[in-house]
């Protein structure tokens, strides 16, 4: 009897310790008109919304790419929905930065956080997604873009204008042939005018290097305590 009064009570000091771990007040940041402000929430709330928005990640990635063969199906998949799917920042509404999946739920964004859309939905999708700004030749303007590898190679994307690039034979061209100046035509999933000049971008494209450890691509649990783990060995250092 004394043996199982023991193990009652164990078990009650280990139920109510965790209940006030998962209570303890913990952080995240949101953006509004680029003001940033730090907003308090109980532990567990974040574990919850995390886990929430990495499922509803899952499942609409199955929905988008369902029926596609290949790593390229997916890719324009992904870029035809993203650039569908997401407007750009009606006029009068604010800038919102905070979680890559309430973009999505808000359906609008800026440039930036169609890449930062397109990319993570590609990530879940297996497919090795970052993105970056590329600079005008003179420096004067910049564009992000979408680097998916697939196959190996990398591949550009422009999910805010719905963007891809082809060759004269009309197969998908990779980074590292338009940085050989190979020829290129920018073609958008909705046969709309393409009206960005992406040769005043692309003309001094450098090589592309594996960036896959940023926001779009640590989303998932997995991937997200790789990341946490990777941040507290540097910070040991």
């Amino acid at each position: 009897m004394k043996r199982y009064l023991i193990a009652a009570i164990f078990a009650i000091v280990i139920i109510f310790s965790l209940i006030a771990f998962l209570n303890i007040s913990v952080t995240t940041r949101q953006g509004i008109n680029y003001q940033w402000s730090t907003i308090k929430i109980p532990l567990y709330l974040k574990v919850l919304n995390f886990f929430d928005r990495h499922y509803n990640y899952t499942e609409l990635v199955k929905r988008i790419t369902y029926g596609c063969d290949t790593e390229k199906d997916k890719a324009i998949k992904i870029l035809q929905w993203t650039y569908k799917n997401l407007k750009k920042i009606p006029e009068g509404l604010p800038v919102i930065d905070d979680h890559i999946w309430y973009v999505i739920v808000r359906g609008y964004g800026t440039r930036d956080q169609f890449q930062d859309v397109f990319s993570t939905l590609c990530n879940y999708a297996r497919l090795p997604t970052f993105y970056l700004y590329l600079y005008s030749f003179d420096k004067t303007n910049r564009i992000p873009v979408s680097f998916v590898r697939i196959s190996g190679r990398w591949f550009i994307f422009d999910a805010y204008n719905g963007v891809y690039f082809i060759n004269k034979e009309g197969e998908l061209v990779d980074a590292e042939a338009i940085r050989r100046d190979s020829a290129y035509t920018a073609v958008n999933t909705e046969n709309v005018m393409v009206t960005v000049d992406y040769d005043n971008f692309l003309k001094h494209l450098s090589e592309v290097k594996n960036r896959v450890l940023k926001r779009p691509a640590i989303q998932s649990p997995l991937r997200r305590i790789m990341f946490e783990f990777k941040q507290w060995r540097e910070r040991k250092r």
